[in-house]
């Protein structure tokens, strides 16, 4: 059954008008990337009925998107992304997993615990990005990365709304929302309530 989820809180972190510059989102090297968007069915409807063809959906309970070969470059594309105008089809109904990039929500190095964190592949944030305050890149290592009291803030918005009831019931459904370990990724905090749903949950979680 699909389970509505409201949009995430608060404005977006990068200005748009960076983004429809930026050659890093919605491109993929590899067709079968772990980074591929994952949508829940309720996301699946809406997209498909925003004109994504359902077939870009291999299951149509919930899964990653079917990437398409770049019409003029390398590599690969969401099928929702448009690369003349570099502005996604379906924004206003785009899924979660997009909607919160360049945070990213993710296991840790050791698979025991579910964290938030910022992606330093968004070139945005990485200009951002000062010494201010040591992070931690990944688990255990030090990084001095830190970004502007804004961001932190939308941080701690997207924490708190990723671990209401409601939304911990979706990600329970579909454990597959929550990505591998990535390296690149600053670790801004732990998802406790997040981790113990997920670590007594029986669904599979591979990307």
């Amino acid at each position: 059954m699909a389970h509505s989820i409201p949009m995430i809180p608060g404005p977006q972190v990068v200005p748009s008008a960076v983004c429809f510059q930026c050659q890093v989102c919605c491109r993929f090297l590899e067709q079968d990337s772990f980074l591929r968007p994952f949508f829940t069915e309720e996301e699946i409807q809406q997209a498909v009925a925003h004109g994504i063809p359902s077939s870009s959906f291999p299951d149509h309970r919930g899964s990653q998107i079917k990437v398409v070969r770049h019409p003029t470059g390398e590599g690969f594309l969401c099928p929702a992304f448009d690369p003349t105008t570099q502005h996604c089809r379906i924004y206003e109904v785009r899924p979660l997993d997009c909607q919160l990039y360049p945070f990213a929500l993710m296991w840790n190095a050791q698979h025991d615990g579910v964290v938030l964190g910022w992606d330093t592949l968004c070139p945005f944030l990485l200009e951002q990005a000062n010494s201010d305050r040591p992070l931690t890149v990944g688990a255990p290592t030090s990084s001095t990365l830190t970004l502007p009291t804004a961001f932190m803030e939308q941080a701690q918005r997207v924490a708190t709304y990723l671990e209401s009831d409601n939304v911990l019931k979706t990600l329970a459904l579909h454990p597959r929302l929550v990505t591998p370990f990535q390296p690149e990724v600053v670790v801004l905090q732990p998802l406790d309530r997040l981790t113990t749903i997920l670590r007594s949950s029986t669904k599979d979680d591979t990307r």
